[in-house]
Formats: structure tokens, sequence, C-alpha cells
């Protein structure tokens, strides 16, 4: 009888491992995690702006996917809610306040649910979709702002160091503005792109002046990537962007090869914190990006 359970069980975690399902970490390695969008940036143009010595200190991709339409909306929906277009049914680019809030469970819903604290701080206002009354402790936004990220990141710090919420979202969108308005890979956006390595060391740097890095993960990434002066399609261009992990709670010196969505960030984000991840999401989180077993 023994036997026959034992091989019952290897049975059901074999189809379970085949299935693309991970294993949550035996404990949680973070305690605060900040999802640091930068709408609009390219893999390639992160990936030459990121010097080596500071990817050196987390885990990247620069082959990660986003989701088609590849537009702001769309992206962050499932960035935010670990599903696919299909699922979330967000495949307009354009919200005001007064109109239906975004409706599926978020990473904000589930670490509030679980009993802690959801913060964001986005660069425009559409993107208040994502934050429903009673899903976050504190939700910012500035009206599109122009080569003022550096602003934005260091708003955001502030407000980690104060409230210390258990996830804040960090939404910059000036490689996108820059892009709509000059090119993608133009002059002027690859300068844009070229401040992101400070605005990371911001953020870390907040971990470090709350005490808190030893527990905690900054995940980087973006919503889409661009080409000419437009996004939205399936190109590559449009598809590929970065992810990157960092602070205390991430590995170092780790280059994922494995295929990673868009999709995935939210789930990764919840598993970091302990956070039970909802069973009909579609991601899957990076459990290489996390210390632990």
């Amino acid at each position: 009888m023994a036997q026959a359970l034992a091989c019952a069980v290897l049975l059901v975690w074999f189809a379970w491992a085949g299935a693309g399902a991970q294993p949550a970490p035996a404990a949680p390695p973070a305690r605060h995690v900040i999802v640091f969008s930068l709408d609009g940036a390219r893999a390639d143009a992160v990936q030459a702006a990121v010097p080596q010595a500071l990817a050196a200190r987390g885990t990247v991709s620069w082959t990660a996917q986003t989701i088609f339409p590849s537009s702001t909306l769309p992206a962050h929906a499932s960035m935010l809610s670990g599903v696919g277009p299909a699922v979330h049914r967000v495949t307009f680019n354009d919200w005001s306040i007064g109109e239906p809030y975004f409706a599926r469970t978020t990473m904000f819903t589930e670490v509030t649910r679980a009993g802690g604290r959801a913060a964001a701080f986005v660069a425009k206002p559409k993107m208040m979709i994502f934050m429903p009354p009673g899903s976050v402790v504190s939700a910012q936004h500035l009206v599109y702002p122009r080569f003022r990220q550096a602003d934005v990141v260091e708003v955001a710090a502030r407000l980690f160091g104060e409230q210390r919420p258990a996830v804040l979202f960090v939404h910059v969108a000036d490689p996108d503005d820059t892009g709509h308005r000059r090119g993608w890979m133009s002059e002027e956006y690859l300068r844009v792109i070229a401040a992101v390595p400070a605005l990371i060391e911001r953020l870390l740097r907040a971990f470090e002046d709350a005490g808190v890095t030893a527990q905690a993960l900054l995940i980087v990434t973006s919503d889409h990537g661009g080409h000419g002066i437009t996004h939205g399609t399936s190109r590559p261009e449009d598809m590929t962007i970065p992810w990157m992990a960092f602070g205390g709670a991430a590995r170092r010196g780790v280059i994922v090869d494995r295929r990673i969505v868009v999709f995935d960030t939210a789930a990764t984000a919840l598993a970091a914190l302990g956070v039970p991840i909802p069973g009909d999401w579609q991601g899957r989180p990076l459990l290489e990006a996390l210390q632990g077993p």
C-alpha cells in the first residue's frame, strides 16, 4: 500500500511539474517588494545602458516577452494580474476616473487580502484603473511627466521610507513619451534609458535607508518596447522587454535563459512575499531569481 501511495504521489508530482508549475519557496525571502515599470523600455536599449557590475548584483533577462497587444493598459493588466488578455479582457488603452475599475485580482488585492500594505505611484492617470478603492493604502499619479522620471522615483522612494508597504508599484512614462515624440532608439530616447541605472540605485538605496535590504526585492521590467514612433504590434522590438531583480531577496549573478512573460511578474512578487498565488493565474514565479532553497 505504501509503495502504491508513493508511486501515485510521484505521478501527481511529475504531471504537475510537467505542466510548468513551480513549488513555492520554503520560507518567503522578502517582506517588501517594489515592482518598477519602465513604460516603453526596449530590452536591447536597457541592456546597453545597465553596467555589467550592476547586472551582476541581481538576476537579469534580456529576452522576456510582453503580451499582444503590446500597449500600456493591456500589458500592465497582465503584469499586475498574472494573466493574459484572453482572461483579463483589457485590449483597450485608455481609461478615465468614473469608468469601471479593473475587476480581476491583482498583486495589490492579494497582498491586501493577506494582511499586507500595497501602494502605487504612477505617471499616467489611466494606470489608476488597477487601483480600485480598498486595494491599496496609497495611490498617487502625476500627469504624464516629461523627463521627470528621476522625480517620480525620488518621491516613490520617500513614500517607501514613510509607509514601508509590502508591495509598492512604481511606474515612469518617460521612455514611452520620448519614443512617441522622438522615436524609439533615437538619441533622446537613449538618453532617457541611460538614466535607468541611477533610478535602480535610488530604489535600492530606499531599501538601505529603511534598513530592510536583506528582506527586500526590486523587480525592474517594462510593459512593451517600440519601433519608429509607435508600438502595439507583435514585432520583436515591441514585444521584447527587460526583466531584472535586485535586493537582498534576489539571487546575484543569474542570467535567466528560459521564457519569461510579463504576467510572471505578479506571480514572482507574491512568491517572494509568501502570499498564495491564485490558482487561475497563468504567471509562473521566477524562483530562480529568489534567495532560498
